[in-house]
């Protein structure tokens, strides 16, 4: 399955991304993590048209598919809203340490919604091809988050190892889901 490698490469080139920001090697890993995201998606499309299908009755198809869609818009928001994307992904600047909203429900919102659009989308569309690949992609990308959680952010992010302490991980608790919405903004 040729898509399996391509989320292998993609996670690579992220990881790649944050080790040269480490560096202060911004534009080289701009360009890794943007090579990356891309390859991850083609990778993922490569996934849905390889494999076996299985059949899905079309009102849970429907269902799952909504959810899809809602999982990523949630990605999308997470990673490119709720951060500012320019001063996130572009800025040779160090980024200031967002807390609210996505990020007081937990750390890395993304690996939250990535892994649940992987399994509805997979589940929605009958393909065991994007499955594998969902799987394989939210093990990689807990990997990832958990290198940026202990390796990256603390070295880049002021105040970061104070935020560790009053948000979850990845999976939000009953005090961080509370503490999202009162800042009201998801």
């Amino acid at each position: 399955m040729i898509a399996l490698p391509g989320v292998l490469i993609a996670f690579a080139l992220m990881f790649l991304s944050d080790c040269l920001k480490m560096f202060g090697r911004h534009k080289t890993a701009n360009a890794s993590f943007f090579s990356g995201l891309l390859l991850l998606l083609v990778s993922s499309v490569f996934a849905l048209f390889s494999g076996e299908r299985f059949l899905v009755a079309w009102p849970l198809r429907v269902i799952l598919l909504v959810l899809a869609a809602f999982m990523a818009v949630l990605e999308i928001v997470s990673l490119f809203v709720a951060l500012p994307a320019k001063e996130t992904y572009l800025s040779q600047k160090p980024v200031d340490l967002v807390d609210t909203g996505m990020y007081a429900l937990c750390r890395h919102p993304g690996a939250l919604w990535l892994t649940t659009l992987y399994l509805m989308l997979s589940l929605g569309l009958g393909s065991t091809g994007l499955l594998w690949t969902g799987l394989l992609a939210s093990m990689l990308n807990i990997l990832y988050v958990l290198f940026q959680d202990t390796v990256v952010f603390p070295r880049m992010i002021p105040d970061y190892a104070e935020y560790k302490k009053r948000t979850p991980f990845v999976i939000p608790s009953r005090e961080s889901i509370k503490n999202a919405f009162a800042a009201k903004r998801l």
